[in-house]
């Protein structure tokens, strides 16, 4: 080891090296001490480092002297004693001993592991260098404060082999460190306060980018990143998508020092370590990663929406104590509207199984299916979030062929909106032929009345309460990220026009498909009053503006190499792209919508008369199952780690799937209505899907929430399972939480809406 000083040097002894104990020798005895930066394998660390051999071993010696003139002065002593005093002696040296022995291997330990503070020119921030450098010096002397600052900083762990690349530390015991610095030390500091700062750091890793790396090369490569089922980069938006190729590590740093301070640091560590190497990477530290321990403030936003919730209470709670009576037709009115909001009420219609007027029970077996099948999806995509050990097994696992049922999870929205369609028509077409028209603006505001109340309860709780309610590495990203976007960007929700804002920044994307439910609704009611009244040009109406729609679908995908599966490799930018330009977007989704609302159509001309023979039903039944496993099952080849995307095969799964999903839907439907659905049709119209059909929508807005608190508060990386897909504990508090807001939201204001148009 070279040391460079301003002088010339006697001698220097590193404490570590000799062993010496740390009680006798502390920082304050180098009188004559310089603090060196020392690199071992690029590991930055400090020691204290004495002037003088011969004030070095003075000191020690005085300090030995003073324990012997301790344990010896007693001079009247009997034998005994004496014989107790020189065990007495024997015990504190082998007590030394066993210290100086134990230090020696802590300081063994600490030399061989990395410290990385911001401690070299990169760090632009004076405070920031000179707290790390106090937290490297105050580390050699093991203060409790600094150990336990670099305790919380990820370490390289095993497993990595296996995936297990991304390290949180401890996040909770870094914001616990506080220290005041002793001034007499420290006397250029500006602040002698130093506090432990949190900051998830991401790092992008490739290998081989100038030249072609080895098989072995390729395969580490491969192995760290979990395969690459997602491939991210540090300019993608994580909010809603995770990066998964992407490195979460975290550091603790004092919180002098900025995101910048940081990102400069390691990139000029990282630069000088892999100079010689094929290895390129791109470092990023977001400030909104970065966490110190302070206490959130209170908004008037917060306050407003505490108070309305505490209201809505109050509502509930007078609702179900009033009582009917002898009223006026204007009390009556006005009760009506406050029992509308009883408890007890609207649990006794949210359990009711009975069959009402004008009901389609296949449908709510078909509503309850997709929306659990929607729940393992989309529970699939927050899992990407979290850290495992075993991440390439989670990624092999889902390269097998069976997990295409997940990768064409466009198909479970698209039964949702072929639902849509046809109770639509099925609504629209009722009234026709009660009143020969249709209340176009009237439908609009019940269909709005009907989304809007449980749209908004969900969105000021995410917005307003859920960022109290916990912390983690990486709560801002998926939590008080989307807090900021919907204080932002809420009323373009309100207006159901934020699927044209694009993912990146629109508030609760998950909801994007209300948008895209709304916009179809007000076209719906001119091609149920062309079938109504011109039923051929109606009829030919839908197809035109149906194979439009299937043309844009291939075009664009083509076009923009999108993919509507999520193939085994894809990018987290082609996810966005194909949620902005095709996914979101109703012209896109109108074919099976189309399809819900001809289905619609065909059972209301053809049910009193049709009658269908075994072989027309089995031809039936066999075409509708072929046709719903090709669009579910067709595009299995893309859940492989070698598929290689093709625009042409993704732009005709894109076009072609919805048609073959709403046929097969199609004709559930239709057998259903003529009574020749068989088993599928009675498990489809089990009384059971009837409760769960109306907590669907509750479902629908509250998984995400939920799934995104977990992501935001896990600490650590945990083992995959399969089980995980389906958690039990997540799932109750999603059905929970479903429950709550259909009885104190849904329903109520349902009922309202009843009362307020005087409609069934």
């Amino acid at each position: 080891i070279s040391v460079k000083a301003n002088r010339s040097w006697r001698g220097v002894l590193l404490i570590c090296y000799f062993g010496w104990s740390l009680e006798k020798v502390r920082l304050g005895d180098c009188t004559d001490s310089h603090l060196n930066l020392f690199v071992h394998k690029n590991i930055e660390t400090s020691f204290c480092v004495a002037d003088n051999r011969l004030i070095f071993e003075q000191n020690t010696n005085r300090s030995y002297r003073r324990e012997k003139e301790s344990n010896f002065g007693l001079q009247n002593l009997d034998h005994r004693s004496q014989h107790d005093s020189c065990n007495s002696e024997r015990d504190v040296k082998i007590q030394k001993s066993k210290e100086a022995a134990t230090f020696r291997v802590m300081r063994n330990v600490l030399s061989g592991l990395q410290v990385h503070v911001p401690v070299l020119s990169a760090a632009s921030n004076a405070l920031c260098r000179n707290q790390s450098q106090a937290f490297l010096d105050s580390l050699q002397v093991f203060d409790m404060w600094a150990l336990k600052m670099f305790d919380s900083s990820a370490k390289f762990p095993s497993g990595v082999l296996n995936g297990n690349i991304n390290q949180y530390g401890d996040f909770n015991q870094c914001l616990e460190v506080t220290t005041e610095l002793n001034p007499l030390l420290y006397p250029h500091l500006e602040d002698y306060h130093v506090t432990g700062k949190y900051c998830l750091t991401l790092l992008d890793l490739e290998v081989g980018t100038t030249s072609r790396p080895s098989r072995v090369l390729k395969e580490l490569d491969d192995l760290v990143h979990a395969h690459r089922p997602i491939v991210s980069t540090l300019d993608d938006p994580g909010h809603r998508i995770a990066r998964f190729s992407t490195v979460n590590w975290g550091f603790c740093v004092p919180a002098a020092c900025s995101a910048d301070d940081l990102t400069a640091f390691l990139s000029e560590s990282l630069q000088n370590y892999l100079k010689d190497t094929d290895v390129t990477f791109k470092v990023k530290v977001d400030p909104d990663l970065c966490y110190i321990k302070d206490f959130k403030q209170v908004s008037t936003g917060t306050k407003v929406t505490i108070i309305l919730f505490v209201s809505l209470l109050g509502v509930t709670a007078f609702g179900t104590w009033v009582k009917t009576g002898q009223k006026t037709p204007e009390e009556a009115k006005t009760l009506r509207l406050i029992k509308a909001f009883s408890l007890k009420k609207n649990l006794q219609k949210l359990l009711n199984t009975e069959s009402v007027r004008n009901d389609v029970p296949c449908l709510h077996g078909i509503r309850a299916l997709n929306a659990l099948a929607l729940i393992i999806f989309h529970k699939s995509v927050a899992l990407y979030f979290n850290p495992y050990i075993n991440r390439a097994e989670m990624a092999q696992t889902f390269a097998r062929s069976w997990s295409v049922i997940g990768r064409t999870s466009i198909l479970y929205t698209d039964s949702f909106i072929f639902i849509s369609g046809f109770l639509a028509s099925h609504g629209l077409f009722r009234e026709l032929r009660r009143d020969k028209k249709i209340n176009v603006w009237g439908n609009f505001l019940s269909r709005y009345l009907r989304f809007t109340p449980s749209l908004a309860a969900v969105i000021l709780f995410c917005t307003y309460i859920m960022d109290h309610l916990g912390s983690g590495p990486q709560w801002n990203l998926v939590v008080k990220r989307h807090s900021d976007i919907c204080q932002t960007n809420m009323w373009r929700n309100f207006l159901f026009i934020h699927n044209y804002f694009g993912f990146e920044e629109m508030c609760l994307t998950h909801t994007h498909q209300l948008a895209v439910d709304m916009q179809l609704y007000l076209v719906a009611p001119f091609f149920v009053y062309l079938l109504w009244s011109r039923r051929w040009l109606g009829l030919g109406s839908l197809i035109l503006l149906g194979a439009y729609s299937t043309h844009l679908r291939y075009t664009v995908a083509y076009n923009r190499k999108l993919s509507t599966v999520v193939y085994f490799g894809t990018t987290v930018s082609q996810l966005y792209e194909t949620g902005n330009f095709s996914y979101t977007l109703p012209a896109h989704r109108a074919t099976v919508y189309l399809i819900g609302v001809a289905a619609r159509f065909v059972i209301r001309e053809t049910k009193p008369s049709l009658s269908l023979s075994k072989v027309q039903l089995l031809i039936g039944w066999s075409v509708a199952v072929a046709v719903g496993a090709l669009a579910m099952c067709g595009p299995h080849h893309m859940s492989s780690p070698s598929y290689e995307y093709s625009p042409q095969e993704a732009a005709l799964y894109n076009a072609l799937s919805p048609i073959l999903w709403g046929a097969f839907l199609g004709w559930i439907t239709f057998a259903d209505s003529i009574g020749h659905a068989g088993i599928i049709g009675r498990i489809l119209s089990w009384k059971g899907f009837t409760i769960f059909s109306r907590i669907c929508y509750a479902v629908y807005l509250t998984q995400f929430p939920v799934f995104f608190y977990n992501v935001g508060t896990r600490r650590s990386a945990d083992y995959y399972s399969p089980h995980l897909l389906f958690e039990f504990g997540e799932v109750v508090a999603i059905i929970l939480l479903s429950v709550i807001l259909t009885l104190l939201v849904d329903l109520p204001f349902q009922e309202v809406k009843t009362i307020l148009w005087n409609r069934d």
